[in-house]
């Protein structure tokens, strides 16, 4: 069970298959919508990369984003993502994209002004990918990357990390928010 803990959407209790993935800790989104801060969220493009139960990418749009990219590779997360969509009358708010989040970033048409990716803990070499991206290329100006790891290791120096529960937050901002 995954309850939402912000905006217009607050208290409202996504219940996904357990099977679907590892969701982002309720501590670690409002970590993540605390470091970005209402300000910058609101009216931003956000994408939420290996989406799974598209919780982020939710809190963010209940928090007042302007729209949101899910991308996941995984059909039947898309299609929980969308279901909640459309019972919130919010799909034009949003697209959900069944591709992997490599595939989606090379035909992205759009620059985002926040990005938030969760791969599995074990695709070590997602991470990598991760971490050795030119973000700078593909964020809107003041434009901010985080992720989510297991082990503060699996993204190297220059991202600043912090742990919560079992999981660290790791972002960089490519240039300073006004």
């Amino acid at each position: 069970m995954i309850r939402l803990g912000r905006g217009k959407w607050k208290g409202h209790i996504l219940r996904p298959s357990t099977s679907l993935c590892r969701p982002t800790s309720s501590l670690l989104r409002g970590a993540f919508l605390d470091i970005v801060g209402s300000k910058f969220i609101d009216s931003a493009v956000v994408w939420d990369l290996c989406a799974g139960t598209g919780a982020v990418g939710l809190e963010a749009l209940s928090w007042g984003a302007s729209y949101c990219v899910f991308v996941d590779k995984n059909p039947r997360a898309a299609s929980f993502i969308r279901a909640f969509l459309r019972e919130h009358n919010a799909l034009d708010d949003a697209a959900v994209i069944t591709c992997s989040i490599t595939e989606y970033i090379k035909k992205a048409d759009s620059a985002p002004d926040i990005i938030y990716i969760d791969p599995p803990y074990s695709y070590s070499r997602l991470y990598e990918w991760t971490d050795s991206m030119e973000w700078n290329g593909i964020l809107s100006l003041n434009g901010a990357v985080f992720v989510e790891c297991g082990d503060e290791d699996m993204m190297n120096e220059g991202w600043k990390k912090r742990k919560y529960g079992d999981s660290y937050l790791c972002w960089k901002i490519m240039k300073e928010v006004r």
